[in-house]
């Protein structure tokens, strides 16, 4: 089918699996932990657990893609296709429109099919990120974004002027995952308060062909 990985590319994700496990398996491990069993939801691409200490997501192809946070702050709603796109969108456009020292840091993974691990017709990936001591360095673009079309699942971690106004939050995290039917997982996370774990700044993934 149009939507499966093939071997080749199965291998590739292995490699990227293994060296993902070298780097951050611990961490992973200790959010997972804190945040503990939570609600479960899935579909074919991501899975996503929530609980009232945070939440964490991992991709079924390649669980060490993987954001979490562990915090006292988190927003569960279910909300329809077009409240979920306009998120995304309204947040790519904020990017676009906003001088660069306004996004101190913006990262956005959406995957439009399973395949969009290893197509990046299938994806779309935007990373800015400007450290306090440095300059901006360059954005990481994969893809494009799909206008008016609903990812499978996307997340953004964003700290930036002009998130209060599109996220509600100056800084934070959102998860969106597509379910059956006319409600969609949206998920916030703001990164506030006394918050104990944020493992959501490890930088998007660039192994997108």
């Amino acid at each position: 089918m149009e939507d499966q990985i093939g071997n080749d590319e199965k291998v590739d994700l292995a490699l990227i699996r293994a060296e993902h496990q070298k780097k951050f398996q611990v961490m992973i491990d200790f959010v997972k932990e804190r945040v503990g069993n939570g609600i479960e939801y899935k579909n074919s691409i991501v899975r996503i657990v929530v609980s009232e200490v945070g939440a964490f997501c991992e991709l079924s192809d390649l669980p060490e893609e993987f954001t979490g946070v562990v915090s006292e702050h988190v927003e569960r709603r279910f909300v329809a296709p077009s409240e979920a796109i306009d998120v995304l969108e309204r947040t790519v456009q904020a990017v676009q429109e906003t001088a660069p020292d306004g996004t101190r840091k913006c990262s956005i993974l959406a995957l439009y099919t399973r395949r969009g691990l290893v197509d990046r017709k299938n994806c779309f990936v935007l990373d800015i990120r400007r450290d306090d001591d440095e300059e901006q360095r360059p954005a990481t673009r994969i893809g494009a974004l799909q206008p008016g079309v609903m990812p499978l699942f996307y997340k953004i971690r964003a700290d930036a002027d002009w998130a209060p106004r599109v996220l509600g939050f100056s800084g934070g995290l959102v998860l969106c995952m597509a379910n059956t039917g006319d409600r969609n997982l949206l998920v916030r996370v703001p990164y506030e308060g006394d918050q104990v774990v944020n493992l959501a700044d490890a930088q998007a993934s660039i192994n997108i062909q």
